[in-house]
């Protein structure tokens, strides 16, 4: 689905004018339909969201990643905020457990060191000095691992934000541990090489999103 399909499966409006999507809502100063520019995933502006703009943009990024699930359900943007608070919550235990799993497989013996799991070298080159280390970097998996927490409490934040009971936050929360418990056993039986292993993030998301829309 593209980023138009999203905004108009939203309901936000096109302007041709401005060539952008735009607020449905009407302008109490214009009488007119607002010409905000739409949250994405949202039909609103910040003005006619009803929220604060930290809570539109969560919905409009979880109804945008539930709307892109094949064969997905409609559902509200509650429903929409606690299934991706579970699948992110899954998510961080997952990319925890890989980054523990490359820290302890550190080997110094091979001149890899335990450090070596969280921050990479990098390299820039040049016609006179050839190929030289330039620095350092996080490395992809760590900064997964730490994007995922963030985008959690966020969820977390939100929903209660929202008005979501903490009784159901917390058992999304601890559904998401418990499918990740799971996925981490099955990795754990199928004994996957590094390389193997270093797909799992960029496979983990979009089946797991498949999956919350099936359950829905």
């Amino acid at each position: 689905m593209t980023s138009d399909d999203l905004m108009r499966a939203a309901g936000a409006a096109w302007c041709d004018q401005h060539g952008k999507w735009e607020c449905s809502k009407q302008s109490k100063r214009s009488q007119s339909r607002c010409h905000g520019l739409a949250i994405r995933g949202t039909a609103t502006c910040r003005t006619h969201a009803g929220v604060s703009t930290a809570v539109a943009k969560a919905k409009g990024e979880a109804l945008s990643a539930w709307r892109a699930v094949p064969g997905r359900q409609d559902v509200s943007p509650a429903e929409a905020v606690m299934a991706m608070l579970q699948m992110s919550w899954a998510r961080v235990h997952i990319y925890a457990g890989l980054l523990q799993q490359q820290l302890e497989e550190a080997d110094p013996s091979r001149g890899v060191g335990y450090g070596e799991g969280l921050v990479g070298h990098t390299f820039s080159a040049s016609p006179s000095v050839g190929v030289y280390e330039s620095g350092e970097a996080v490395r992809g998996l760590a900064k997964l691992e730490a994007e995922e927490r963030d985008r959690c409490v966020r969820y977390a934040k939100v929903a209660h934000d929202m008005g979501i009971a903490d009784r159901e936050i917390r058992l999304a929360e601890a559904q998401g541990q418990l499918l990740a418990g799971a996925i981490s056993r099955i990795l754990d039986a199928l004994e996957l090489t590094a390389g193997q292993r270093a797909l799992v993030p960029t496979i983990v998301p979009g089946i797991l999103l498949e999956v919350a829309g099936g359950a829905s």
